[in-house]
């Protein structure tokens, strides 16, 4: 609003925000910033998530993975990439791109996955990528709170509850132990817990 003694005169300015912003990323892989893996991660991740050009950010993801000398596959890298094959409808190529990523993922990056598919109604994928993090991580807290979060899902309350059960005991803090207090209080009560 622009005011002028008893006047006001309104008007509305546009940014196209996410062109400027990858007008500068196609600079900055041009240049120094270039020859460092992450930026080529973060172009594609942000292309994806921000409606840029999907085959574009798909080039620079492969970039990141086996492109030049700086290039590393990651569990982070092929994420990327899997949900850029998503986007792009090839959900088989996807999840075999994850399945090639899993064994590379820290115990949280494999929590969080196993998560995502929760939330995406894959009930029998991600009780299988939680599993397997368990079979690689025995005994350890978010295993078996991601275990219970798996069971909840299908509906099977008195398999979640016998795993928060075992997450509580090795819980690393009280914040910890009261997040999963609380759902094992859902739990008993009848309720999901994802």
């Amino acid at each position: 609003m622009l005011n002028w003694e008893q006047k006001q005169i309104p008007f509305k300015i546009e940014v196209d925000v996410t062109h400027i912003v990858l007008e500068d990323i196609r600079h900055k892989l041009q240049n120094q910033p270039g020859f460092n893996r992450q930026t080529w991660e973060q172009a594609a991740n942000f292309a994806l998530n921000n409606d840029g050009d999907i085959d574009e950010a798909l080039t620079w993801v492969d970039t990141a993975i086996a492109g030049q000398f700086f290039s590393q596959k990651t569990f982070a890298n092929l994420q990327i990439k899997s949900n850029i094959l998503a986007k792009q409808d090839k959900a088989e190529e996807a999840s075999a791109i994850m399945d090639e990523a899993l064994p590379m993922a820290t115990i949280l990056q494999v929590h969080q996955y196993g998560r995502t598919l929760i939330g995406f109604g894959k009930k029998d994928k991600d009780l299988e990528v939680f599993k397997m993090n368990a079979e690689k991580n025995k005994d350890t807290w978010p295993v078996n709170y991601g275990l219970a979060r798996a069971y909840s899902a299908k509906g099977d309350y008195k398999t979640a509850l016998k795993y928060l059960n075992m997450a509580i005991g090795n819980a690393p803090n009280a914040a910890s132990k009261d997040r999963i207090q609380a759902n094992i209080d859902k739990l008993e009560k009848g309720e999901d817990i994802i």
